[in-house]
Formats: C-alpha cells, sequence, structure tokens
C-alpha cells in the first residue's frame, strides 16, 4: 500500500457517515444527542480501523459501527426503543491478555537465553515473544443499555431486563482506540437518556429552532445559541 493510499484511507475513515446521514427515522423521530464513541486506528495486519457512534433520538437508542479492512467493511447496527431502557452499561480503560502476556515473556527470555548458541531460532523466538507482549496489552470500550422486555412481531427477543450490547471494540493500548466523544459519554449517556424518557415529544420543542421554516437543532446539553446560526432567528429563553 502506498503512502497516498494509506492518506487516503485515513481520510475516509475520518469522513464516515454519522447515524443522523446513514439512519432513516421516523417522520415525528430526531435525534437530541449523538456521540462518536470509537475511532479505531487503522494499522496494515496488525489493526483494521474501526468506528462506533450512539445517537439518543425521542423514540429510540441507536448505535451504528463500522469495521473497515483491506478485504472491505462490515457495518453493524442496534436500536432498542426508549421507553424499554431502563439503565446503562458502560466500560472504557485498559485490560491484559494474561494469556498473551505470560507465554510472550517466557518467549523473550528463552530467545535471550538461546542468544548464546546463536542461529536464527533464538532471534525469532525472541521477536514473536515481543509482539505476544506488545498485544497482551488492550484498550477497550463496550457500551449497552439495561431493557426492559424488547417485542417484536409477537415474540419476546430476549429475557430482561439484562445488559444489551451496542458498541463494543478493542485494540492495541499503543494505538488510538477510544473516539472523541466517550469522555462526555461516560459522563452524560444515563442522563440524557433519562431526560429524553421524561420529557417526551416536548424536548424536540425545546431544541428546535424558534423559526418554523428553519430546520436546524441544538443538542440536548449543548447551551441554546443567542441566535440560530443557520437563519439568525433569535433563540427562545429557557
Amino acid at each position: 500500500m502506498t503512502s497516498i493510499e494509506k492518506s487516503a484511507r485515513k481520510e475516509d475513515m475520518r469522513n464516515m457517515a454519522t447515524i443522523r446521514e446513514s439512519v432513516d427515522l421516523f417522520e415525528d423521530e430526531v435525534i437530541v444527542r449523538e456521540y462518536w464513541a470509537i475511532d479505531k486506528q487503522y494499522v496494515p495486519i496488525l489493526s483494521p480501523g474501526a468506528e462506533g457512534r450512539i445517537a439518543i433520538t425521542n423514540r429510540r437508542v441507536i448505535s451504528r459501527s463500522e469495521l473497515k479492512v483491506d478485504g472491505g467493511k462490515r457495518v453493524e447496527l442496534n436500536a432498542v426503543p426508549l421507553e424499554a431502557v431502563q439503565g446503562t452499561c458502560l466500560t472504557v480503560g485498559n485490560r491484559t491478555l494474561w494469556r498473551l502476556l505470560m507465554p510472550g515473556v517466557i518467549a523473550v527470555i528463552a530467545g535471550i537465553r538461546l542468544l548464546e548458541f546463536g542461529g536464527w531460532p533464538s532471534a525469532v523466538l525472541f521477536i514473536a515473544g515481543v509482539i505476544a507482549i506488545i498485544c497482551a496489552f488492550r484498550r477497550e470500550i463496550r457500551v449497552g443499555v439495561r431493557a426492559a422486555s424488547i417485542v417484536r412481531g409477537g415474540f419476546i427477543s430476549k429475557a430482561e431486563p439484562e445488559g444489551y450490547l451496542l458498541l463494543a471494540q478493542s485494540g492495541l493500548s499503543a494505538l488510538r482506540t477510544h473516539g472523541p466523544d466517550v469522555e462526555v459519554l461516560m459522563r452524560a449517556l444515563d442522563a440524557v437518556i433519562v431526560a429524553a424518557q421524561q420529557r417526551g415529544a416536548a424536548i424536540v420543542n425545546d431544541l428546535k429552532c424558534p423559526n418554523v421554516e428553519c430546520g436546524y437543532m441544538t443538542m440536548i446539553d449543548d447551551q441554546p445559541p443567542k441566535h440560530c446560526p443557520e437563519c439568525g432567528e433569535a433563540w427562545r429563553a429557557k
């Protein structure tokens, strides 16, 4: 892969569609908040590129993830009715894969001891051990909700309430995995969902531009502007 192709791939990863752009909403459905939770760096052979977003609407919690590799891409979409959500399940941080770390340490030590005998086996063993140690340290993010019984087509899809996974990704700790909105997601996801559940349809009117002919909407946790950035209409005071 040339440097130009690598640069184009990185730019393409930054320009993946948001949920607002890629998911058809119901006629009376609007997104009140969208988070960019996963931004996994692409490294040839070592790490596929990934992006994951989660959105809260006045009717659903929607997640969209896209995994991109040399052979193509896989897109996964999940949605849970807002009224069914009973809580959130979030994990963000680092973890150690001991099944890789311990063999890696042993391989490095064995490789060093075999160096006195010379030959390529010692070098191969040492390099394999180092790679295993690097791969043992991971960044991880998992975003889910605890949901009440979700009925589709007359059948209950799960014995709930229990965790319903929306987004998940892990990668080498030396590389980027978490998206730019992950910190605010950890702080605010539950509060945004509760606010959307409690305020119902009224939440949409609070977020829309006062000008009925303008389609601009602010996010639920943003301070409304003094004037609409699209049409210039003075924003109503809360």
